[in-house]
């Protein structure tokens, strides 16, 4: 097996970190994306449900700003809400358990080697 992980030593499966804040907040992620999703869009439907008068032009033209400012608001809290999901998810990765990845022994680890004097630096002996 040329590439195994394995636990890094002195781990011990007791030694696992208590849950956090993180664990909370991705407790409440699901219910958070909901309610961006409802609230931004429930403007574009109350506009639409609404009995408007004036011209058809200038009542097309309110609802089409009220579109783009609930994509906007959807889009700045769903990239929000994304990104502290993404920083919870790192942190619970984080708090698990240390893995060797590419675990190897350095031929000169043990004695390193001396330098010499000559002119040029990191001339080995």
């Amino acid at each position: 097996m040329p590439f195994q992980f394995s636990k890094l030593p002195g781990y011990t499966s007791r030694g696992k970190c208590t849950p956090g804040l993180e664990r909370k907040i991705l407790r409440y992620m699901p219910f958070t994306f909901l309610t961006i999703i409802f609230l931004c869009g429930a403007p574009s439907v109350m506009v639409r449900l609404m009995e408007w008068q004036g011209s058809e032009h200038a009542i097309e033209a309110f609802i089409g700003r009220v579109d783009m400012i609930a994509a906007g608001v959807f889009f700045t809290l769903f990239n929000a809400a994304f990104v502290v999901t993404t920083g919870a998810v790192l942190i619970t990765l984080m708090k698990g358990p240390g893995y060797v990845a590419d675990g190897y022994k350095l031929i000169d680890s043990e004695s390193p080697e001396k330098l010499t004097d000559k002119p040029w630096i990191g001339d080995r002996e």
